[in-house]
């Protein structure tokens, strides 16, 4: 005859052993998901600054370039303008310049500064236009190049496409 009190005492530790190694993967896993969910709150939050957002609501502008900044082994800087509708302080239809950092591989924004000038802000708009002719003297002048040439190239190529870019603007601004 089998002595089964025996029985129940061995199915109950080792009842007791594979409950103890279950709880202890459970506290493991919620452990690495609060890591991942703590992960992912921080991404979400870098995601929702307010310059992405403003970035995200703009319309790149096809007459105007990215300018590419001096980046770093992962990250690349751009600075650009584009056009943006959103109305944001009682102002709407304004040229946005914005300075994005982007993740290097994949090219998505991490980061985004921007400036909003209203379209009809034309002493600003010169000024800013003024500072970015003399940059452009002193690098000419600093490298023994004719300021000249490329001017008159710039003022060409802005007559040539013209009536293109006022075109453009009316078509992404609702003036």
């Amino acid at each position: 005859m089998v002595d089964l009190s025996n029985f129940g005492s061995n199915t109950e530790e080792i009842f007791l052993k594979k409950f103890e190694k279950l709880s202890l993967k459970i506290e493991q896993l919620t452990e690495e998901i609060s890591k991942m969910k703590t992960k992912l709150d921080k991404n979400y939050k870098v995601n929702r600054t307010f310059g992405l957002k403003t970035v995200r609501n703009s319309e790149p502008l096809n007459f105007a370039r990215d300018v590419m900044g001096i980046g770093s082994p992962t990250k690349r800087y751009l600075l650009s303008l584009r056009a943006i509708t959103e109305e944001w302080k009682g102002r709407k239809n304004d040229i946005l310049i914005t300075i994005r950092q982007q993740e290097k591989e994949t090219h998505m924004d991490l980061k985004a500064l921007g400036i909003r000038i209203p379209i009809s802000d034309i002493k600003n708009i010169r000024v800013l236009t003024k500072q970015i002719l003399s940059l452009l003297y002193i690098c000419c002048e600093l490298r023994g190049i004719a300021i000249n040439d490329i001017l008159r190239e710039i003022i060409t190529e802005i007559n040539n496409e013209g009536q293109r870019m006022v075109q453009e603007i009316k078509q992404k601004l609702v003036l």
